[in-house]
C-alpha cells in the first residue's frame, strides 16, 4: 500500500480547513447571540450585538424615555467604533487575519468583564458593544452569505427569498443554510440567558473564554490556509 505523498496530504489539510472553515459562521452566530442575552439581562432595554433593534429602541424611547434612547444611541455608536477599530488593527493582516479579529474581540469582551466587576457598567456595556462590532469583521473577505450570518434580521430576508426559490424546487440547501444561522442565534440566546441566570457576572468571563477558543480553533485552520 503506497503512502500519500506531501502534496495529497497538503491538499487533505486544506481541504478540512476549508471544510471547519465553513461552520465557523455558525458557531459565531450562537456566540454572538449570547453575548446578546447576557448583555440585554445584565444592562436591561438594549441588545448590545443588535445595531438594527438598538435604533428601534432609540426611536421609540426618545420622546419620552431619554435616558433608554441615549444609552441604546451609545451602544450603536460604541458597535461602530468597534468594528473601525477591529478593522484598522486587522487591516493589513494577510495571513490569520480571521484570528486575528477574534483575539482583539475576544479581549475586549474580557475587559468588558472586568469593568463590570469592578462596578464601571457602563464602560462594560460600551466594551461588550465594541467586541460584538469586532466580531462582525472576522468575514469582511469572505462571501456575504458569511458576513451576514451574525445578523438574525439578515438570516430571515434570506430565508424567505431561499423559501420563495424552494418552492420552484431551487435552493434547498440555502433555506437550511440560513434556517441554521438563524437558529443558532437563537441556541447562543438561550445559553446565554442561562449563562446569566447561574454564572451572573461571570457568564461574561465564560464568554470571553468561548471567544479565545474560538480564536484558538481558528488558528489552526487558517494556518493550514495560509499554508496552501
Amino acid at each position: 500500500m503506497t503512502r500519500p505523498n506531501m502534496r495529497q496530504r497538503d491538499g487533505d489539510s486544506v481541504h478540512q480547513a476549508r471544510r471547519a472553515i465553513a461552520y465557523l459562521p455558525a458557531l459565531l452566530a450562537a456566540f454572538v447571540g449570547m453575548v446578546n442575552a447576557i448583555g440585554f439581562l445584565a444592562f436591561g432595554d438594549v441588545f448590545l450585538a443588535s445595531p438594527d433593534t438598538g435604533a428601534t429602541i432609540l426611536g421609540v424611547n426618545l420622546p419620552g424615555q431619554s435616558a433608554i434612547a441615549y444609552f441604546a444611541g451609545a451602544m450603536i455608536v460604541s458597535f461602530i467604533a468597534g468594528v473601525t477599530a477591529v478593522t484598522l488593527i486587522s487591516g493589513r493582516a494577510s495571513r490569520l487575519r480571521r484570528t486575528l479579529v477574534l483575539s482583539v474581540s475576544s479581549l475586549i469582551l474580557l475587559g468588558a468583564f472586568a469593568s463590570l466587576r469592578v462596578d464601571l457598567p457602563l464602560a462594560s456595556a460600551v466594551l461588550m458593544a465594541m467586541a460584538m462590532g469586532g466580531i462582525h469583521c472576522v468575514f469582511e473577505r469572505d462571501p456575504a452569505s458569511y458576513q451576514e450570518a451574525m445578523s438574525p434580521s439578515a438570516q430571515v430576508v434570506r430565508l424567505g427569498e431561499a423559501l420563495a426559490g424552494a418552492a420552484g424546487g431551487r435552493n434547498g440547501r440555502r433555506v437550511a443554510l440560513h434556517a441554521s444561522y438563524w437558529l443558532a442565534f437563537a441556541v447562543g440566546g438561550v445559553a446565554g440567558a442561562a449563562g446569566w441566570l447561574g454564572l451572573n457576572t461571570s457568564a461574561l468571563l465564560a464568554a470571553a473564554g468561548i471567544g479565545g477558543m474560538l480564536a484558538l480553533g481558528t488558528r489552526l485552520f487558517e494556518r493550514d490556509l495560509a499554508a496552501s
